[in-house]
C-alpha cells in the first residue's frame, strides 16, 4: 500500500508561511503495488508553518500591488471563495447583502471591527471542523466514538506497518513519519486513554489551532528544516527550505528580504541560529491574529465615511474587496447554521 505524504508549500511576498498541513489515509487514497521500495513517496515542499494560520494560501502582496483574492478567501472561505467567480455582477452583490446581515450580530446595520473579526474566525474554524469531519468519516469507525492508535495505525498504513519487507531508506521514512504521528497523537489525547475523540483528532489533525499542541509545531519544524540535526535552524537551512536553488543562482530579491528577516527579526538573541523558542515565537507568534490583522484591512479600504465600522452600503460599494463575480466560499456560507451571530 503506498500511502502519499504531502506537505503543502507556500512563499508570501517576503513573508514565509507554513501551514501545518499533511495528507492523512482518507485524503491520500491507497494504491497496492508489490514494489516495497516504493512504499513511500515524499514530497519535500512541506508546509509547515502553523502560527494562527494565516487566511488564504495566496499572497496578500504581489508584485502588481494588492491581491484581492486573499481576501476574498479570508472573507468567504478558501474552498467557498470560488464560487462568486461564476456569478454575475448581480448575483454576487446580492449574495454579499445578505452576507453582510449575518456579520451585523446585533443588527444595528453596522458591521464593527470586532464583529468583522469575530467572522473571519468562523470561516476559519468551519473549515477546520468540515475537513476533520469528512476525514473522520473514512476511518469508518461505525459509531464508535473515539479512535485508538492501534486502529489509526491500521486505516492510516494498513499492511505497510510490517517493517521486516522494507529496505532501510523505506523503513527510516516510515519510523519519521509513525514518529511524527504518534507524538501528535500523544499530545491530542488530553484525558490520557489511549484513544482520540472526534474534538482530539481535530487537534491532531490541525495542531496549529490548539495552543497545548504547540511543542509538536515546533518539533515538527525543527525536524523538516534543521537537516544536521544540531538542534537549530542556521541562516542557510533556513533560506535552503524556501529557496532549493541556493548557490546555484543570484540570489532574488525577496530571498535577500528572508535574510534581512532572519537576522533581524527571527534570530531573537543574535546567534545565528533559531532554537526552538525563537521557532514558536516565528511559526505561532502571540503578537499577532490574522483574523485582527484582515479586518481592520477591510474596514479601513472600505470605510468611506472614516467611522471605523461599515455599513452595507459601504461593503456593497465595496464588494469586489470582500468578493468575486465573473466581471472572485461563498454559497456553502448559507448552508451551515451559525449560531455566533
Amino acid at each position: 500500500m503506498i500511502i502519499i505524504l504531502k506537505y503543502f508549500y507556500n512563499i508570501e511576498g517576503a513573508k514565509r508561511k507554513w501551514l501545518l498541513s499533511r495528507c492523512q489515509f482518507p485524503n491520500c487514497f491507497p494504491f497496492f503495488t508489490t514494489e516495497w521500495h516504493s512504499l513511500f513517496y515524499y514530497t519535500e515542499n512541506h508546509d509547515r508553518r502553523s502560527q494562527v494560520k494565516d487566511l488564504s494560501d495566496l499572497e496578500h502582496q504581489l508584485k502588481g500591488g494588492h491581491n484581492a483574492e486573499y481576501d476574498h478567501e479570508a472573507f468567504l472561505g478558501k474552498e467557498k471563495a470560488h464560487e462568486f467567480d461564476r456569478l454575475t455582477p448581480e448575483q454576487s452583490k446580492q449574495r454579499l447583502g445578505v452576507l453582510v446581515d449575518k456579520i451585523d450580530s446585533n443588527n444595528d446595520g453596522l458591521v464593527t471591527e470586532p464583529e468583522m473579526v469575530a467572522w473571519i474566525k468562523y470561516i476559519q474554524r468551519r473549515y477546520v471542523t468540515e475537513d476533520a469531519k469528512t476525514q473522520w468519516a473514512n476511518y469508518e469507525l461505525e459509531g464508535a466514538a473515539s479512535m485508538s492508535w492501534d486502529y489509526y495505525m491500521e486505516r492510516t498504513y494498513g499492511s505497510a506497518t510490517d517493517e521486516t519487507e522494507m529496505n532501510s531508506e523505506t523503513k527510516l521514512h516510515f519510523k519519521e513519519m509513525k514518529d511524527r504521528d504518534y507524538r501528535r497523537f500523544k499530545l491530542a489525547d488530553v484525558d490520557y486513554d489511549g484513544k482520540l475523540t472526534f474534538t482530539e483528532y481535530v487537534n491532531f489533525l490541525h495542531p496549529e489551532d490548539a495552543p497545548h499542541m504547540r511543542e509538536v509545531v515546533v518539533k515538527e519544524t525543527l525536524d523538516d528544516l534543521d537537516k544536521n540535526k544540531d538542534g537549530r535552524i542556521s541562516i542557510d537551512e533556513y533560506i535552503v527550505d524556501m529557496w532549493p536553488d541556493m548557490g546555484k543562482e543570484t540570489e532574488p530579491e525577496w530571498v535577500t528580504t528572508e535574510r534581512e528577516h532572519f537576522e533581524k527579526w527571527r534570530d531573537l538573541n543574535k546567534d545565528g541560529f533559531l532554537d526552538s523558542n525563537e521557532i514558536q515565537h516565528w511559526v505561532m507568534p502571540d503578537d499577532y491574529d490574522h483574523a485582527i490583522a484582515e479586518s481592520r484591512h477591510l474596514i479601513y479600504e472600505a470605510d468611506s465615511s472614516k467611522d471605523g465600522n461599515l455599513t452595507k452600503r459601504e461593503i456593497l460599494d465595496h464588494s469586489d474587496l470582500f468578493v468575486g463575480s465573473q466581471a472572485t466560499d461563498f454559497g456553502e456560507a448559507f448552508k451551515y447554521s451559525h449560531d455566533e451571530f
